[in-house]
């Protein structure tokens, strides 16, 4: 029985979850490394993004991008104030 199985998909693989990157109350050099990279690929696509809805002309397409642009940017914010709690907890 594979992933894509019919039980599998209906029962959403509930029987295997997936590994956590790191425990929530354990943050360590690696795992910095891997948000500070998360981080300047959400600043990125924020900027492309926000890019896109300034050169488009279409009401719909330019809203749509606007939101996907908040949406990085709020992902970027949050991961931000995450470490910042970190650093507050490790002093």
């Amino acid at each position: 029985m594979g992933i894509f199985s019919k039980p599998a998909i209906k029962n959403a693989n509930e029987s295997a979850p997936g590994p956590e990157l790191f425990k929530s109350d354990t943050v360590t050099a690696r795992n910095i490394e891997d948000l500070s990279k998360i981080m300047e690929v959400n600043k990125l696509c924020a900027k492309m993004y926000g890019a896109a809805a300034a050169s488009t002309k279409l009401p719909d397409l330019k809203k749509e991008f606007g939101s996907i642009q908040k949406d990085h940017v709020k992902q970027a914010s949050d991961i931000l104030e995450f470490l910042k709690k970190e650093r507050e907890q490790a002093e």
